[in-house]
């Protein structure tokens, strides 16, 4: 691999991870508190819309990080290392985040009009935002050399 490939992942790796994080933490401490002031059609869209792109985000965050693990330290060192304890955990959060977005989080969202309650789906963008600046936390302890 070139010496610039690997800065490419690098560079993919932690973009999709702060718009990943940045897009909770816009759900939970703007979007849905203004939503639950009175939910409109364009907020109920946007706010479905960012769970959609944070998705994505999330699974090229993954995508990035498992070819970023194939072409430095190789999926062996994932068992035998505080690295690999770290990026297995790092991981798990990921896919749990994936379910809380797609299974918990956008359908609160779409109950906000019906109910007139955000509370759940501020509940599930909070969990997310928090999840989210572990992972990184847990990141930081990780180098990819």
């Amino acid at each position: 691999m070139s010496s610039i490939a690997p800065w490419i992942m690098r560079y993919g790796h932690v973009l999709a991870g702060a718009i990943w994080v940045g897009g909770y933490a816009l759900l939970a401490f703007v979007i849905i508190p203004v939503m639950r002031r009175g939910a409109n059609e364009t907020l109920k869209s946007i706010s479905i819309t960012t769970v959609r792109v944070l998705t994505y985000t999330g699974m090229a965050t993954i995508f990035f990080g498992l070819v970023l693990i194939m072409y430095t330290r190789g999926f062996d060192a994932l068992l035998i290392s505080e690295w690999g304890a770290l990026v297995v955990g790092s991981l798990i959060i990921a896919i749990a985040l994936l379910g809380i977005g797609d299974g918990a989080l956008r359908p609160a969202l779409r109950e906000i009009d019906t109910t007139g309650n955000g509370q759940r789906a501020q509940r599930f963008a909070i969990i997310g935002l928090a999840l989210t600046v572990l992972a990184i936390g847990l990141m930081t302890r990780t180098l990819y050399v």
